[in-house]
């Protein structure tokens, strides 16, 4: 079993970032509402009378306002499938799980896509328009694989970001992703 981050790992980018900008073209008012909302939330955030969760929870409350939301990530995935890259769907294997700090309403249906079933992100509830539970970020990771996958031996981890260092414990081999090069990361 392998294990990767998403978004700057198997994905070119952040796919959070391309959402609200795919969003802010075709709903503009809200997308707009919520930037400003995750705004404030961010400057409590510096000062530390929030958390990372509470930022991106208001950042994205406009979803709860998009009508057809399972055709409307349809249609944002085929738009971005693109950046899916090349390393990863030339080692993907049918075990592989991906596990993110983004939220799963967007991961998921990327991952479904390209029939990757093991899928652990930060969950978000799209009706109500706000994060269940903690970030999946860092240690997080880790319980989380934890809980789903019990006495699991993992050959690889994969991530863009030295704050998955503790997902690499996670693995024998532990690589860092720039672009489509691979590095050994040495524990």
């Amino acid at each position: 079993m392998n294990i990767y981050d998403f978004d700057n790992t198997i994905f070119k980018g952040d796919s959070s970032v391309k959402f609200i900008k795919y969003s802010l073209i075709r709903h503009p008012f809200i997308v707009t509402i919520s930037i400003f909302k995750g705004f404030k939330e961010g400057l409590k955030y510096a000062f530390k009378k929030s958390n990372l969760g509470l930022v991106k929870s208001e950042l994205f409350s406009f979803v709860k306002n998009i009508s057809n939301f399972d055709e409307y990530m349809h249609k944002y995935v085929l738009r971005h499938q693109k950046n899916i890259k090349k390393f990863y769907l030339e080692q993907k294997k049918d075990n592989d799980v991906i596990i993110s700090a983004s939220f799963d309403f967007i991961i998921k249906p990327f991952c479904e896509s390209l029939g990757i079933k093991n899928v652990i992100a930060t969950k978000y509830d799209v009706r109500k328009g706000h994060i269940i539970g903690v970030n999946c970020k860092g240690a997080e990771k880790v319980k989380r694989f934890n809980e789903q996958f019990k006495n699991v031996k993992v050959d690889k981890a994969y991530s863009d970001s030295l704050s998955d260092i503790p997902m690499f414990t996670l693995a024998k081999k532990a690589y860092l992703v720039k672009g489509e090069k691979l590095s050994l990361y040495q524990k």
